[in-house]
């Protein structure tokens, strides 16, 4: 009986204490309740004086104000149908010195002549690259690539005409260097794709088809169908080389008569051969037009021009085969040779010269260090010159020299010429750390045709230093020296003395 009263006694006094710690919590709540209440009212009657201030100017103000916030939150309501989108990009940046002594010759219907003499001195070039791809799905990709490329102070009227926007050197322009829609799993057939626009072409050891990385690039307009299975692809293309038509819309087009430059290819890769791969293909220049033009420093080696062709028409095709791989000898030896048949007609005027010709590259080359990539290398060329009744090899689209791979693949500077040629060349290259790599080249090279009587078949011979730095995984730093000493023929086409030719470069690149 004790504890129940007791208890009960407790439990009542707990009952008044909580009641009334809840009163006094009820009266602080009024109270900020009242305080807060004041201050709105004291708050509201601050702004409606204010707003008795304004001016008639300041409440329009406001409301266009208002107005553009809500242009703008509706402009900032930025769709896409890409499932993804990737931005990138190259900023590349090279400076050359060279020094030479030039030939005096005369050039011109008027017959104007020019002295020979020392040339010496530096310049530079850019390149700078941007490109969009957007991807629609698993398979469609649309990719656009703007490109500017010029020499540093390339400009009549000086930087200030670049500047402020009125500068007409089409060099500093941009363009669109490529311009494409790729379908892919066509028919329910994830082997097939397709590709339509301006794009790159780069097929096998770009003997026939490269992008010329070193220059400003080689694009085709036209499409491209691949067939892309384990043991075998297939490549079929239908390019417009160049027009003269005026093929720019419906209405200037339609009474053209569409007979310029066409090129047409199947290549065939064959990969069910372990540690080889064969290549096998046809190329035909449809070529109706005025010499379409190739892949920048190919010299022909007879009329020194840089087309695909010397006549004004020209109708061949090209038979060629690849075979490559790498063998277990040391740390892997490589391998490559690749030869080209060439049959159809040139055209000058009214005479008709035979295209039937042809020519064969090979490489071999032996790595003796996995760690430092110690590798010697040897390659050699040939190619058929013109005779009395039959043209030389028509160059196609060779990437002479890039800016990875082969890196100098007939020299540093580009000289030495893809036909009319025996060329041949020993190298090696190694990285010391893992973030350099050092290289040297010597090569040497003479005419299939000789030029005249009395004129030595040596086109001349040239030695090659060279050096990366792969700063990050973006940047890479380049450098090179070219010391070239012409012979007779060497001469007649470059248009230098004997005197030993300089060329030096340092580059900087970086992609994204």
């Amino acid at each position: 009986m004790v504890a129940a009263v007791v208890a009960a006694c407790s439990f009542a006094q707990n009952n008044e204490d909580l009641q009334r710690q809840l009163n006094e919590l009820k009266a602080s709540m009024q109270s900020q309740a009242q305080a807060h209440a004041q201050d709105v009212q004291r708050l509201s009657a601050e702004n409606a004086a204010l707003k008795s201030q304004a001016s008639p100017q300041d409440a329009g103000l406001e409301t266009e104000i208002n107005r553009l916030s809500e242009r703008m939150a509706a402009g900032t309501n930025l769709r896409s149908c890409a499932s993804q989108i990737k931005l990138g990009g190259e900023f590349r940046y090279r400076g050359y010195y060279v020094d030479g002594t030039n030939l005096p010759q005369t050039v011109g219907d008027g017959g104007q002549t020019f002295q020979g003499g020392d040339f010496n001195g530096s310049y530079g070039d850019m390149r700078t690259r941007l490109n969009f791809q957007y991807d629609f799905g698993c398979d469609v990709t649309a990719f656009a690539e703007l490109q500017a490329h010029g020499g540093f102070g390339d400009s009549s009227s000086g930087p200030f005409d670049d500047f402020d926007g009125t500068d007409n050197n089409a060099t500093s322009e941009v363009g669109m260097y490529q311009s494409w829609l790729e379908f892919r799993n066509m028919f329910c057939r994830p082997e097939l794709s397709a590709r339509i626009g301006r794009q790159e072409v780069v097929l096998g050891n770009q003997f026939q088809f490269g992008n010329a990385d070193w220059y400003n690039g080689v694009v085709h307009d036209g499409v491209r169908i691949d067939w892309k299975s384990n043991c075998w692809s297939l490549t079929l293309l239908a390019m417009k080389l160049d027009t003269i038509d005026g093929d720019s819309n419906q209405l200037s087009s339609y009474f053209t008569p569409h007979d310029d430059d066409e090129l047409y290819s199947a290549y065939f890769t064959l990969k069910s051969i372990k540690h080889v791969v064969l290549d096998l293909y046809w190329i035909y220049v449809n070529g109706h037009g005025n010499s379409a033009q190739n892949s920048g420093a190919n010299d022909d080696g007879f009329n020194g021009n840089n087309f695909l062709y010397n006549g004004n028409n020209a109708y061949f095709h090209t038979f060629g085969a690849r075979l490559g791989g790498t063998m277990n000898v040391a740390c892997g030896l490589d391998w490559n040779v690749e030869g080209a048949f060439q049959t159809g007609n040139d055209k000058f005027g009214t005479t008709n010269i035979d295209v039937d010709n042809f020519t064969v590259e090979g490489e071999l080359g032996l790595t003796f260090s996995k760690s430092s990539k110690f590798r010697v290398f040897a390659r050699a060329l040939f190619a058929e010159g013109p005779d009395n009744n039959s043209d030389g090899y028509l160059i196609l689209y060779p990437n002479r020299h890039s800016n990875g791979g082969f890196r100098a693949r007939y020299g540093i500077a580009d000289l030495i010429p893809m036909t009319n040629v025996f060329s041949v060349q020993a190298g090696l290259h190694f990285d010391p750390t893992c973030n350099w790599t050092i290289g040297v080249t010597g090569l040497w090279a003479e005419t299939d045709q000789d030029f005249g009587a009395g004129i030595s078949s040596d086109y001349g011979t040239e030695l090659d230093i060279w050096a990366e730095y792969r700063w990050s995984q973006q940047i890479t730093l380049g450098a090179g020296l070219a010391f070239v000493f012409p012979d007779d023929s060497g001469q007649i086409i470059w248009g230098v003395t004997d005197d030993t030719q300089f060329i030096g470069y340092f580059q900087t690149r970086l992609v994204f």
